[in-house]
């Protein structure tokens, strides 16, 4: 599976390069097109909210995102932390596999590792 993100302040773009995955794409205008099932990481953006580069991308590939993980900052925004998993499952129905602090830790590398092998 191809794993595609976006990455603002940098956090998701730690976490993709350590995964050292074979098939990335990165977000940068939402008009990105991919042929192929797809796991996405994004991050929340502004206060609970997914990202309009993210949004736009779900809308163009619906068929092809197959599961989703995303960031958050829990000490900067503890009461929307990861909201952005919500629009994702209730908007997009999109499975969300983890929401995970900034860059996330072992236990978000191995969730991801793991979706993606399978």
């Amino acid at each position: 599976m191809k794993l595609v993100y976006a990455s603002r302040t940098g956090n998701v773009e730690k976490l993709v390069n350590r995964l050292n995955a074979d098939h990335v794409l990165k977000i940068t205008t939402g008009e990105e097109t991919v042929d192929e099932p797809v796991l996405l990481i994004t991050y929340t953006d502004g206060v609970g909210q997914l990202p309009a580069i993210v949004a736009a991308f779900v809308e163009k590939n619906r068929p092809y995102v197959k599961a989703a993980a995303v960031s958050g900052n829990k000490e900067r925004h503890p009461d929307t932390f990861g909201f952005a998993a919500n629009v994702l499952k209730d908007t997009y129905q999109v499975p969300v596999l983890t929401v995970f602090n900034k860059d996330g830790d072992e236990e978000t590398d191995a969730v991801i590792r793991n979706a993606l092998n399978a």
